[in-house]
């Protein structure tokens, strides 16, 4: 085990004088917002960390440089994304792999995601927003998160995908295990590894089902995978499997987290709620501010793939950085009044999908399932508010934070 004073001559090899070293660890809970104010506080103290949490990493913290990371893979792999574990088991397709190859099967996959697709099913999409809506308004009250905002995107994800919605209940305790253990927090690891064994265990299914059809179905991406080529070659069963774990884990959380932020200031901000019932043009800004403003993202990490200096900083190829993709979403170098949640807000330019070849290939139905949400919703009921006599508590950021639950309340009628 290594001494304190070993872990500073360490650092001080490794980081060169000036250089500010902190150390965070973002996997615990925290009451809802902390993270984001964190982001600021280390924004504005110093552009670069070197982290001591775990084996150690470098932290960026302002728009350009976490813009600059994301736009050069051949410096920044995403071999890992997790900067307290360089060598992680699992192995996300296309998300792990870098330029050139990336292109291969983020082509394959990306069309199933493209705009023409999206518009696809978006009337189920809204089918789905409204039976759920109509299910909780009679209520009076509900648990967004759980009641709502998980259940809207992985029912209208299993529909893309050409699977039965009704399955959406099976994928819910597998997503938050995996998450508590990607997290951060070591001791979640047992049951991470037994949720991308559920998850993995789901598909294998689909997948042997699909491989005994006579012809490609319609509109089923599983089908899709099983009669496709990358390079001349079918997929394998390993592949595919890969690429379908990271669609779930990729799509369903994160637009969970992103609805209950955003449903959580409609809440608080009635306003702005009252806007866009009157004007519901102004919807789809109103979810490019949530994702701005309330990123689920606190950073993302790469791995160094070349010695090179970023900005001042001596970065050896193996090491971890991480961008601070919070703090660079708030960066008042680049937005006017950036902790102002603006509902009309001009060239917001982002970096809540990443950023580079590696851009959120969900991006269209993760925007579309937002707008149905507050559409839908607000048709049915316009007001509500936050009742907890508790703080709202949200999960630690070093994972995708979500809030662990959101109380709701509206006045039912008749």
């Amino acid at each position: 085990m290594t001494s304190p004073a070993e872990e500073q001559t360490e650092i001080s090899q490794r980081v060169p004088s000036g250089c500010p070293v902190i150390h965070l660890d973002a996997s615990a809970p925290l009451e809802a917002g902390a993270h984001w104010e964190k982001a600021n506080e280390l924004r504005e103290t110093s552009p670069a960390f070197f982290n001591s949490h775990a084996q150690g990493y470098w932290v960026f913290t302002r728009y350009d440089e976490v813009r600059e990371m994301y736009q050069h893979p051949e410096i920044f792999s995403s071999e890992s994304i997790t900067p307290w574990d360089p060598d992680p088991v699992y192995r996300f397709v296309p998300t792990q792999i870098d330029p050139p190859d990336h292109a291969k099967y983020r082509q394959l996959i990306s069309r199933w995601f493209a705009p023409n697709a999206v518009n696809r099913i978006t009337p189920q999409a809204h089918e789905i927003g409204r039976r759920l809506v109509a299910d909780l308004a009679p209520k009076g009250e509900c648990d967004f998160v759980s009641d709502f905002a998980m259940r809207l995107p992985t029912e209208i994800f299993l529909t893309i995908i050409g699977v039965p919605n009704s399955d959406a209940d099976l994928f819910v305790p597998w997503v938050e295990d995996f998450f508590a253990g990607f997290g951060g927090d070591l001791e979640q690891q047992t049951a991470m590894g037994a949720a991308l064994g559920g998850i993995r265990g789901y598909w294998e299914d689909v997948l042997e089902d699909r491989r005994h059809d006579p012809e490609p179905r319609e509109d089923d991406f599983v089908s899709l995978l099983v009669n496709s080529t990358v390079d001349d070659e079918p997929l394998g069963d390993a592949l595919i499997l890969d690429i379908l774990t990271v669609l779930v884990l990729a799509g369903l959380d994160t637009t969970r987290g992103q609805l209950g932020y955003l449903f959580r200031h409609l809440a608080e901000n009635p306003d702005d709620r009252r806007r866009l019932i009157a004007e519901p043009e102004l919807i789809p800004t109103a979810v490019e501010e949530s994702l701005r403003m309330y990123t689920i993202i606190f950073g993302d990490g790469r791995k160094v793939a070349q010695d090179t200096d970023f900005h001042g900083c001596p970065l050896s190829k193996g090491d971890m950085v991480y961008g601070l993709v919070s703090g660079a979403n708030r960066d008042p170098r680049v937005y006017e009044s950036p902790d102002e949640f603006i509902v009309d807000r001009k060239a917001n330019n982002h970096l809540g999908f990443a950023g580079g070849p590696h851009r959120c290939l969900g991006a269209h139905l993760a925007r579309r399932v937002m707008q149905v949400a507050v559409e839908e919703w607000l048709k049915v009921i316009p007001d509500f508010e936050v009742t907890s006599e508790e703080p709202l508590m949200e999960r630690g950021g070093g994972a995708m934070m979500t809030l662990l639950n959101l109380p709701l309340t509206w006045e039912v009628t008749s």
